[in-house]
């Protein structure tokens, strides 16, 4: 008897972690002037997966956020699922908010980066590859900057150096005072990231570590950092730096989500003066 109530628990719990959860950050700061604030949707770690007929669940859930920035932190594509997911995500956002990108580790994997990077690009998408951009929102100047995947040495140039890249192309932006945002796929890597002026990192490629087991276990397992994760998923301060790590919204069958359900993350970026 004991183990039918151990199976019937354990498909309620994997079952019920299929549906998406909204997850709500709100920082402030006083780079931004005025009253306006800034609202972002942080997608991560997508893998192609489809939530409702067309995608139109989450899609629904992004376009009622009514967001400032639409950033996509790695993963989108998978190396081995179809393209459809991410594909019916891309046409059903085009157009709504200014959408930023950069790669995570399983678009390197497919083979197929610059096929990857050209659909990106035919639905607006704007690729951050180890640069940055001034953009306005809401009559506030902020910054937005982009890292490769570090897998980019392995898959596509061989003397890629990520540290030298992000030297060149991030320490002039220690001169500037405006509100700094990094979209980074890998987390573990923050050590990296401290050493330049950004106020806001964003990352993905933990899926939350797999198994949480609330007020407990934040995380059972993460990519790249192995049991018990220290960076699995949540906010975490760096002194002025706030990092904000996506649960990510893959549901992989082989390796069900247990108290994780998938998350889409909202960022209220408001002016604390």
């Amino acid at each position: 008897m004991i183990y039918v109530f151990l199976l019937i628990t354990f498909v309620f719990i994997t079952t019920t972690c299929k549906a998406i959860s909204t997850k709500t950050y709100k920082i402030e700061t006083p780079l931004l002037e005025g009253q306006n604030s800034i609202t972002i949707a942080l997608i991560s770690d997508l893998h192609s997966t489809i939530f409702g007929k067309d995608q139109t669940i989450l899609i629904d859930k992004i376009k009622n956020i009514n967001p400032d920035l639409i950033l996509l932190s790695g993963d989108i594509f998978d190396d081995v699922i179809s393209a459809t997911g991410t594909q019916l995500l891309l046409e059903g956002i085009a157009g709504t908010s200014p959408i930023y990108y950069v790669t995570g580790n399983h678009e390197y994997w497919s083979n197929n980066i610059q096929a990857i990077r050209d659909e990106l690009t035919s639905y607006g998408v704007i690729i951050m590859s180890d640069n940055y951009e001034i953009i306005e929102i809401n009559n506030n100047k902020v910054i937005i900057a982009g890292i490769e995947d570090p897998d980019k040495k392995i898959r596509e140039t061989p003397d890629y150096d990520q540290n030298d890249s992000m030297e060149n192309a991030f320490r002039e932006l220690d001169e500037m005072s405006l509100y700094k945002i990094l979209i980074a796929h890998r987390p573990e890597m923050i050590e990296n990231y401290k050493k330049y002026s950004f106020n806001l990192v964003l990352s993905g490629h933990t899926h939350g570590g797999q198994v949480r087991i609330p007020l407990i276990l934040n995380g059972l397992y993460a990519p790249d950092q192995g049991i018990f994760p220290k960076y699995a998923g949540g906010i975490y301060t760096h002194g002025n730096l706030t990092h904000i790590i996506s649960r990510g919204l893959s549901i992989n069958p082989r390796l069900p989500r247990i108290f994780n359900p998938p998350e889409l993350v909202i960022i209220v970026i408001e002016s604390s003066e």
